[in-house]
């Protein structure tokens, strides 16, 4: 029997994103048709992110097929006893990796089920979320999967973006740095639902939108789980 899980974040108004949905035509205006209009950045919810996103030279989307990377076998680590603030270090991954060391995944994701403990809607599910050490971002590239997922704000300095003016100095966040950008890994942020994965493997099938040379782009990603 084949169980799909939905691993993405609904789109819906959202204090740290702006997004806004306007009616153009509507059938209680007596339009023949109904549509609407909003707003989405590229990096806004559940999203996939190409190098192009922190290197000027790095790669889009396009650069990467999707036959190569859209539908993988993915092993899930499972970190989910982490607390508010914890900050997960490559020999945290190397453990949770150790069961499964035989075999590499073409993708991997990092499970802490942030969106199960804390909403997301909330300030808090940024303000004390884990996160991953600099040390876990080279274990990553290491590893070296087609693709790697996080439930929580993997970089540290993702949290202070909200408090961010013209000007600032630039926060490091040496994730994207080793994984993103050196390692050119593709990343998909703010996933949800993992816990009702169930297994430490399944196939993951993660389609963004068609948008071209895209720095990143929100995707639709599922868990296929067999049983």
């Amino acid at each position: 029997m084949r169980r799909i899980v939905d691993l993405t974040l609904p789109i819906v108004e959202h204090w740290r994103y702006g997004f806004k949905v306007t009616p153009v035509r509507t059938h209680a205006n007596g339009d023949p048709w109904q549509c609407t209009a909003y707003n989405l950045q590229s990096h806004w919810y559940t999203h996939i992110d190409a190098p192009l996103h922190f290197d000027p030279n790095g790669k889009n989307l396009d650069d990467y097929p999707i036959q190569d990377w859209a539908i993988t076998d993915c092993l899930v680590l499972d970190l989910s006893d982490c607390g508010d603030n914890t900050a997960i270090t490559g020999e945290m991954l190397e453990k949770a990796n150790e069961p499964f060391k035989d075999k590499h995944y073409d993708s991997l994701i990092i499970r802490t089920d942030r969106p199960k403990k804390v909403s997301f809607k909330t300030t808090d599910f940024w303000d004390n979320a884990p996160y991953l050490t600099e040390d876990a971002g080279i274990w990553i590239q290491k590893y070296a999967p087609k693709v790697v997922g996080y439930d929580f704000p993997q970089d540290y300095a993702i949290r202070e973006h909200r408090f961010m003016k013209p000007g600032d100095p630039y926060t490091p966040q040496p994730v994207h740095e080793h994984v993103l950008k050196q390692g050119e890994i593709l990343q998909i942020e703010y996933m949800t639902n993992l816990w009702e994965i169930g297994t430490p493997t399944c196939q993951l099938i993660a389609l963004p939108l068609n948008t071209k040379q895209a720095d990143g782009s929100q995707i639709r990603v599922i868990a296929v789980v067999e049983e």
